[in-house]
């Protein structure tokens, strides 16, 4: 079975999503979480779905969520390792996603 490994930063990220979100509204919090937690099964499953992001790190891989979040992570031989979870309109440099 494929599993998704959160790194500590991809966990804060999702915690700050929700927190965010759910200032105006703890559904809408939850149904951005709960698609963005289908999406990384599914890549957990397929993990070259993704776009190859070699200029951020060496292995990376971009998912652009259906939500206003992109999921950068690492495909590995059981899944996937989630790097970082962030907002699609942010200039994602190197830095961002440096473990």
């Amino acid at each position: 079975m494929s599993s998704v490994v959160l790194t500590r930063a991809a966990q804060t990220d999702l915690l700050e999503i929700w927190l965010f979100l759910a200032e105006e509204n703890f559904v809408a919090a939850d149904e951005v979480l709960d698609t963005i937690e289908r999406e990384l099964k599914l890549l957990a499953t397929q993990p070259l779905m993704g776009r190859e992001r070699p200029e951020l790190a060496k292995g990376l891989r971009s998912w652009p969520s259906a939500t206003p979040y992109g999921v950068f992570y690492l495909p590995e031989t059981y899944g996937i390792t989630v790097i970082r979870v962030l907002h699609h309109a942010r200039d994602i440099q190197a830095r961002d996603v440096a473990q």
